[in-house]
């Protein structure tokens, strides 16, 4: 079987979807005899030889195919945070489509609509990953009857209810939650390692968020209860530049001195990070349009690192956990509910640890490969 994964164009970058993509391109490697990833490319790196390490960058484990088309000039990279416009978006997407229709594959799989749209004009079989709500741009439903239009791939039940209100066959889609690559967490590291490894207190309590820095993902909640809690540190890791000067800016301002905005961290480093933390929190407002659809990415590493969660109780997050069996939840936007549970953690080491080891248990059924093996069936299935 061949697969070619044509992505949005914006590998590498520090965006969390083209993380998800790399690490799903990584599962369907290791699954299909024959697999491509596609994005954009420049010239002059090609002609001077320059490859730029996307294994160490996504924090692959296995390598395989990527091929970037070189529709630009020169260009440098990570692509900064709004690199894309809509030429730019149709260009690639449109070269993409005809380069893997000259390689004759058995799917096209994409998280790009332009994409989606040419590989299907071009005969070819597609199978669509979204994760947002219709638009008026979607798919038209004439669209959905196609043979070789496959089907959508979602995170959420909700998602898929208005994709199938919106005309798609209830056959044509199937629900896959995010995933983690379990072999970036090896070896386990002990809290206490991790720690000296990074120069961090023994003795002070560690809370740790990961992922962008936007309001909705609830940092200003972050703030809020570090107010609150001024004898534990809170890290936060990630963040486009901007963003990370915007955080250190407020914390600043606000004396939060035991709010640390480490920035981005490298693939390779965020498991010590993690480690190292005695409380992971998930603090994603509820007040967003995107909130009761919402997947993180870095809920499913928190689960790999057998450290205690904190999350929002969100409606697509407590499908992934449940209060007091995998993790504790708390009120949304809501900076006491959040200190309360993590209080709880920190003063009941026997319930902390087995928090998380049922969470560690359960990510067992959201790896990456897991998910990337249900989605081919599915994909037979339609052949």
């Amino acid at each position: 079987m061949k697969i070619i994964y044509i992505s949005e164009g914006n590998l590498p970058s520090q965006e969390a979807n083209s993380i998800q993509v790399a690490k799903m391109a990584q599962a369907f490697a290791q699954k299909v005899e024959d697999f491509e990833l596609i994005t954009l490319g420049d010239l002059w790196s090609l002609v001077q030889n320059n490859k730029f390490d996307f294994q160490n960058w996504y924090g692959l484990t296995k390598e395989y195919k990527i091929t970037q088309l070189p529709l630009l000039c020169r260009n440098s990279y990570p692509f900064p945070r709004k690199y894309r416009n809509k030429f730019r978006s149709q260009h690639f997407s449109r070269w993409a489509a005809f380069y893997a229709a000259m390689k004759s594959p058995d799917l096209i799989y994409t998280r790009s609509k332009q994409a989606a749209k040419n590989a299907l004009s071009l005969g070819l079989n597609v199978l669509y990953e979204w994760h947002l709500p219709v638009k008026d741009d979607f798919f038209p439903k004439q669209t959905f009857t196609k043979r070789n239009f496959l089907g959508i791939v979602t995170i959420s039940q909700q998602l898929a209810s208005e994709y199938v209100t919106a005309g798609l066959p209830l056959e044509k889609v199937i629900v896959e939650h995010d995933g983690v690559d379990l072999t970036h967490f090896l070896p386990y590291q002990l809290k206490e390692e991790a720690r000296q490894k990074l120069q961090l207190s023994l003795s002070i309590p560690i809370v740790v968020y990961a992922g962008h820095l936007y309001d909705f993902k609830g940092i200003p909640t972050i703030y809020q209860v570090a107010r609150l809690m001024p004898n534990c540190l809170f890290l936060l890791l990630g963040g486009w530049q901007h963003d990370i000067e915007q955080a250190r800016k407020v914390c600043q301002r606000g004396r939060l001195f035991n709010v640390k905005i480490i920035g981005h961290v490298p693939q390779t480093q965020l498991p010590t990070y993690l480690y190292a933390s005695d409380v992971l929190i998930l603090p994603n407002s509820g007040k967003h349009v995107w909130s009761m659809t919402t997947s993180p990415l870095k809920l499913f590493e928190y689960m790999a690192t057998h450290r205690p969660i904190v999350a929002s109780a969100l409606p697509n997050i407590t499908t992934v956990l449940q209060h007091k069996k995998n993790a504790l939840l708390a009120e949304p936007d809501c900076p006491q509910s959040f200190k309360q549970a993590i209080e709880e953690l920190l003063t009941n080491p026997q319930m902390s640890k087995s928090l998380a080891q049922q969470a560690f248990q359960d990510v067992q059924y959201y790896t990456w490969e897991q998910r990337a093996e249900r989605i081919l069936q599915f994909f037979t299935k339609k052949l």
